[in-house]
């Protein structure tokens, strides 16, 4: 689901800089390790916007949230508890010898995510989600129906800044980090069955006297 989560987010910004009129300079938004941009002979990294996983948060408040049970035939089936994710996504603008681009570039990242900030099956143009959701026979079809995301700006002191690009491995360019809510992940697997409960017996019985 992490994948699907960051290529619908991929998708929607590739369209999105599509449609700006007058933008008639290709520009592709592409999941990568920003890492790779540091010395690499790798020429299909410029020009691009780099989109990539930093680190990954459960959300305590919904850890303990229990699933409800199914009705499968007869049977209650009893789901394993999904985990609730929050992903911290670094959107990198990598224009090598235009500096100026670069910004231009994170200016539209940012009115994407500022002018739709919530995404979803209903509302998405991603053909890598949709093809999925039309899909019955898919293994990912009923969780990408359930999936969306809501993107805030995080915003990032300047120690912090130093040990994120010191960590990757880079030299810092112009770049912008969100944090997406919520990512539910959950194995497909039953925890446990039992039949339903069908009737409620009620036995009344008389006290003792001597109490």
């Amino acid at each position: 689901m992490i994948d699907l989560a960051l290529a619908l987010l991929r998708d929607e910004l590739n369209e999105y800089i599509r449609s700006i009129p007058g933008n008639n300079d290709p520009v592709y938004v592409t999941l990568g390790n920003v890492s790779a941009i540091e010395g690499s002979n790798n020429n299909s990294l410029n020009d691009t916007i780099l989109v990539s996983l930093v680190n990954i948060e459960e959300e305590s408040t919904l850890k303990n949230l229990r699933t409800p049970p199914r009705m499968i035939g007869n049977r209650m089936v009893y789901d394993s508890a999904p985990a609730h994710l929050n992903l911290y996504i670094l959107f990198a603008c990598n224009f090598p010898d235009d500096y100026n681009n670069a910004l231009i570039r994170l200016s539209q990242v940012i009115q994407r995510f500022q002018s739709k900030k919530v995404f979803n099956l209903q509302n998405t143009v991603s053909d890598t989600v949709l093809a999925i959701a039309a899909d019955p026979n898919d293994p990912r079809h009923d969780l990408v129906r359930l999936l969306s995301l809501a993107l805030d700006l995080y915003t990032m002191t300047f120690e912090q800044i130093n040990h994120l690009w010191g960590s990757l491995g880079g030299k810092q360019i112009p770049f912008g980090m969100y944090k997406v809510r919520l990512v539910e992940l959950a194995e497909p697997k039953v925890d446990r069955e039992a039949p339903p409960i069908e009737q409620i017996r009620q036995d009344v019985h008389p006290l003792n006297e001597a109490c």
